[in-house]
């Protein structure tokens, strides 16, 4: 009766053990997907931002629009920790497009450029949130091999 039960133990413990691997090998595959994305998000952001500076020249996309130490900036988007300990994006809406510092007529292409790196924040956040939460799931996975050591060598 006993050998059932210990056999029954180590059985439930294997098949956590199962579990917890196939959910490593989902959170890697999801953080290679959101990689690939983050570098296509990436090179199409400086490729547009290369555009606009060749279309209106280098002095009009430049640092020289950007605001001086002096001046007070308001960040558009802000990354917080919520209840779960988890990283959250958020906009500010009341903010001014940091996109005006170039002019009132800005190029599309300039535009899509922001709208790449906005986005590459986002995507940086959930790789982020992913990366913790394999790395929990490593330290359950440990916990789980030396439990089931415990229960073999027994």
């Amino acid at each position: 009766m006993e050998h059932t039960d210990k056999s029954a133990q180590l059985t439930q413990v294997c098949e956590t053990l199962d579990e917890l691997t196939l959910k490593q090998v989902d959170l890697v595959d999801e953080q290679l997907v959101l990689m690939s994305k983050l570098s296509s998000l990436l090179t199409g952001g400086f490729i547009d931002m290369a555009k606009s500076r060749y279309i209106n020249g280098e002095k009009t996309v430049s640092t020289t629009q950007i605001p001086g130490e002096d001046s007070i900036i308001e960040a558009v988007i802000t990354v917080d920790r919520d209840n779960m300990n988890k990283l959250a994006v958020s906009r500010n809406k009341e903010v001014n497009d940091p996109i005006k510092w170039f002019g009132v007529l800005v190029p599309t292409s300039l535009k899509q450029s922001q709208q790449a790196f906005q986005k590459v924040v986002e995507i940086a956040v959930e790789i982020v949130n992913i990366r913790r939460e394999w790395l929990k799931s490593l330290d359950t996975l440990e916990e789980f091999k030396t439990l089931s050591s415990l229960k073999i060598s027994k």
